[in-house]
């Protein structure tokens, strides 16, 4: 698998490095401002696989964490540092139960099972008690995800809730949820056809699960999952 020429093919400019646009900022704050609450009083530490143009990375600044980066891309990893950035090679070196959370955005679905399995572990490993993973991945379960899933070529692995239910078992972590990301209207003509999309979603859930899935139908088809899981909490 080779990344040869993917930050031109993704648009990664450089001069546009931890940036990120309104939309982006409303979509980080649904699924991560818990995170960054600031009246929790206390810099969350927070850690970002696969971090690609880096506007998770400013964003998280910008709202008071403290945020780390892991990539493969050394393009991309000097860019990050010529940011500010911490980055790292790999999750190996940060200590035990030192990461309020771990995020991989668009991530899974380049890693071979074996491998992930080894990096939810070792995810399990850096989270404080308590702390959370969040990830987002094409949905293995919906035909719709298909032409993001095989749009790129670094993609080997499809993702379903069979497949994620037992990694999350298999590497100690509890499924919180499984679902559709966040969507933030901006405005009211978006709003509205937010309301419409979602009554027909449900309609189309409701025809698979009554014609052909019955309790196997998952919990959305849109294109990607949002999976958000937990390592236990400390035994008081």
């Amino acid at each position: 698998m080779s990344y040869e020429n993917y930050v031109e093919w993704k648009g990664w400019g450089g001069e546009n490095f931890s940036r990120y646009t309104a939309g982006e900022a409303l979509f980080y704050h649904a699924e991560f401002g818990h995170v960054v609450d600031k009246t929790r009083n206390r810099q969350p530490h927070v850690i970002e696989i696969g971090f690609g143009n880096g506007s998770l990375l400013g964003w998280l600044r910008d709202n008071g964490a403290v945020a780390t980066g892991i990539e493969v891309q050394d393009e991309l990893k000097e860019r990050a540092r010529q940011t500010g950035f911490a980055v790292l090679d790999t999750l190996a070196v940060v200590p035990d139960e030192s990461v309020d959370m771990v995020v991989a955005l668009d991530v899974f679905e380049h890693i071979t099972y074996p491998d992930l399995r080894r990096l939810c572990e070792d995810i399990r490993r850096v989270l404080k008690p308590g702390g959370s993973l969040v990830a987002r991945f094409p949905n293995g379960d919906s035909p719709f995800s298909m032409p993001f899933q095989n749009g790129d070529a670094t993609h080997v692995l499809h993702i379903g809730r069979g497949l994620i239910a037992g990694l999350m078992k298999e590497t100690g972590l509890t499924v919180v949820s499984l679902r559709a990301p966040s969507e933030i209207p901006a405005g009211l003509k978006q709003r509205v056809i937010l309301v419409i999309k979602r009554a027909m979603r449900w309609l189309f859930l409701t025809y698979v699960r009554l014609a052909f899935m019955g309790p196997a139908t998952p919990t959305t088809f849109t294109f990607n999952y949002m999976l958000v899981a937990r390592k236990k909490e400390a035994s008081s």
